[in-house]
């Protein structure tokens, strides 16, 4: 436990999101047009897809992807309270994305993780397990935000805010290439504001 200049405590993201689970989507539905963008059009045009979606949060993703053709979709989420939000029509596995991911070898074909980067601190770990599990030819899409500060929420009365780790969408890039990813960087803007990248890589 520690806390920032201000005295208010800093969580782990387990721990942020578990405890914010039940207003989630009342309190973040300024980010809900950020997961409706038209990315579809760089998408691979295969039949069907095995997708998983990387720190999936409440489900905000899922109309997108299941509206592609598509066999199966995977969501994973540190979170249990969280995920338990996630639409029932997914499969649904806890996951730690720092570590090892609990797939084999090429087990999926698209992969989709939004606003996640920043609460990753072995994020080396995070890339070599996203290339192994994906099939060749495989794509992962990476929406980075640019947050320049903690969330800040409150509950049983306690302010507290969540861990991060910030990057830049170069840092992220360069390291992606470490891990043997061809990477494309797509400016993305709301309102006419550039305010995040999407982030191609395939495999």
């Amino acid at each position: 436990m520690w806390y920032d200049s201000k005295h208010v405590e800093i969580l782990w993201p387990e721990e942020w999101y578990n405890a914010v689970a039940s207003q989630y989507k009342e309190s973040h539905q300024h980010l809900n047009s950020f997961y409706h963008v038209e990315f579809l059009r760089f998408l691979p045009r295969w039949k069907t897809f095995k997708i998983i979606d990387l720190w999936a949060w409440d489900g905000r993703m899922f109309s997108v992807l299941n509206s592609l053709p598509h066999s199966e979709i995977t969501a994973c989420d540190i979170s249990e309270k969280m995920l338990e939000k996630y639409p029932k029509e997914a499969k649904k596995k806890i996951v730690d994305l720092e570590w090892e991911f609990p797939f084999e070898d090429d087990s999926f074909d698209l992969a989709f993780c939004f606003f996640t980067l920043e609460h990753i601190q072995n994020i080396e770990s995070f890339f070599n397990e996203t290339y192994r599990i994906l099939s060749n030819d495989g794509q992962i899409f990476i929406g980075h935000f640019f947050q320049r500060r903690e969330f800040e929420r409150t509950a049983n009365q306690m302010k507290f805010k969540i861990q991060q780790y910030k990057r830049s969408t170069e840092d992220i890039e360069n390291i992606m290439k470490e891990s043997f990813f061809d990477v494309d960087i797509v400016p993305m803007s709301d309102k006419w504001v550039h305010t995040w990248d999407l982030i191609i890589w395939k495999k």
